[in-house]
């Protein structure tokens, strides 16, 4: 056998390798992309039952608001009138009375320190 027989066999060999090796990289990932679709298709149910979810609490949760805005909208009025009233009447009271002022305490000053500029003046 030549060298040439020898080279073109090598080839051979290993584009039957290559394609192998090909082929099973393929399978691998064929596998992969499997899985993970289904994965997908379970996160998919997931999530369409959680949209479905989160509008009916919303519903839910907006007609509750409703009711309880109108049962308690007297109950609010009048608080919010005695809350009024209860500030008018202390204003009232501060604004009778005239502030104290609280003596202060003179801050004990240091002598002020002699400044160069002056010094070369003199």
């Amino acid at each position: 056998m030549n060298f040439q027989e020898k080279v073109l066999e090598a080839t051979a060999d290993l584009r039957s390798r290559a394609a192998l090796l090909a082929d099973e990289a393929l399978k691998t990932a064929r596998a992969r992309a499997g899985i993970a679709a289904k994965r997908v298709e379970v996160l998919k149910g997931s999530l369409a039952t959680l949209s479905v979810a989160s509008r009916e609490f919303n519903k839910v949760a907006r007609r509750h608001a409703v009711r309880f805005v109108k049962e308690n909208s007297t109950l609010a009025a009048a608080a919010g009138k005695d809350v009024s009233a209860l500030a008018r009447t202390t204003f009232a009271a501060l604004a009778r009375r005239p502030a104290t002022m609280k003596a202060r305490k003179p801050a004990a000053r240091k002598p002020a320190a002699r400044k160069r500029a002056n010094a070369k003046a003199a």
